[in-house]
C-alpha cells in the first residue's frame, strides 16, 4: 500500500492523525504527512484516509491501483 497526501487540499483537521497517530503527523505549517506508511494497521489508515473531510489523503493498493478516494 501507498500512501500520498496532497497538501494542496489538507486543510489541517487532523482526523488522521486521532485516527492512525502511528501513520500521520502534522507538519510545522500544520499540513498532515506520513510519518511511517506501516505505523498502523492497513484499515486503521483506510479509517484515517476516509475521515477526512476533503480527501487529501490519496491509498493506492500494492498493485498501484487508487483504493481511495474512489475514482468516479
Amino acid at each position: 500500500m501507498r500512501i500520498e497526501v496532497d497538501r494542496e487540499l489538507c486543510t489541517s483537521v487532523a482526523s488522521c492523525v486521532a485516527i492512525a497517530p502511528n501513520t500521520f503527523e502534522l507538519d510545522d505549517e500544520g499540513i498532515a504527512v506520513v510519518k511511517n506508511p506501516t505505523g498502523d494497521d492497513r484499515q486503521t489508515i483506510l479509517q484515517a484516509a476516509q475521515s477526512c473531510p476533503v480527501n487529501a489523503i490519496i491509498i493506492y493498493d500494492d498493485d498501484g491501483k487508487q483504493i481511495h478516494p474512489p475514482l468516479k
